[in-house]
């Protein structure tokens, strides 16, 4: 994991109680590094992933990718890696994976291979799209099959044809809201949690449904420039923003405010 380490790190963050909106692996591996760094994590999921409304047009996508239809394949989440992992699905080496920013590009690994462009700056489907085109020519580049969830943007697919490049889109799964349990959400509400990871629009909304405006001493933490824009446009204040797209360099960044702020105050 990247991050601060040592004993300094593990020593900022100590007794914070930190909600983390995401459950399964991704949640448990958050929650380790939460620990490790001396917080209380709270594995509280906000969002989950469901089948997509057409599972069989996911199948036949999934299928063309596996038998090498594809040049290229475009990921703007590690969750539609986790769906192309969890439905059995071969992608040949011969087929290039462009991702969204670091963290996805890891989650690429998962597939034992490495992400082959990654764009430069912040992690954003604009990015991705632009600084891909860049250089490349339709006639020379594939086909090429975006897979997302029902809720992300067509920003990729929409810049690629429009620049003229072959490209098919696989809506993979379907983001769908989860409640809290009534204990960790009267905690939110009555500030006994001290931060908050945003770490997708999704979770924002979920949070705004579900608690509403957070008292002042909960801090909420943002993965990324444009989770936070969201978030703020729905009335949070983010006290945090990642420098890069990742959960780790969150976490890092938390921990190294939390011990800057302690050495100022001593």
């Amino acid at each position: 994991m990247s991050g601060i380490a040592g004993p300094a790190a593990a020593r900022t963050l100590r007794g914070a109680r930190v909600l983390i909106p995401r459950g399964g692996s991704w949640g448990d591996r958050v929650a380790r590094e939460v620990a490790r760094r001396g917080g209380e994590p709270v594995i509280a999921p906000l969002i989950a992933s469901a089948p997509p409304r057409d599972a069989a047009e996911r199948d036949r996508a999934f299928a063309a990718l596996a038998a090498g239809d594809y040049s290229w394949l475009f990921v703007t989440s590690a969750a539609s890696i986790e769906q192309i992992v969890s439905h059995g699905v071969d992608v040949p080496r011969e087929t290039r994976i462009a991702a969204v920013g670091p963290a996805t590009a890891r989650a690429v690994a998962s597939l034992g291979v490495e992400a082959a462009f990654v764009p430069a700056g912040e992690s954003s489907a604009a990015a991705l799209a632009t600084q891909w085109c860049a250089g490349r020519t339709p006639a020379r580049s594939g086909r090429s099959l975006v897979v997302r969830s029902d809720l992300a943007s067509a920003v990729v697919s929409d810049e690629l044809q429009l620049r003229g490049f072959a490209v098919d889109v696989c809506i993979a799964y379907r983001t769908v809201g989860v409640d809290l349990p009534v204990e960790v959400a009267r905690e939110l509400a009555s500030g006994d949690i001290d931060v908050v990871l945003l770490t997708s629009l999704s979770v924002a909304r979920e949070l705004r449904r579900q608690v509403g405006p957070l008292r002042d001493g909960v801090r909420v933490a943002s993965i990324g420039p444009g989770t936070t824009r969201d978030a703020e446009r729905l009335g949070f204040t983010v006290s945090h923003t990642a420098r890069t797209q990742s959960v780790d360099a969150l976490l890092a960044e938390l921990d190294g405010a939390a011990l800057a702020h302690t050495k100022g105050s001593s």
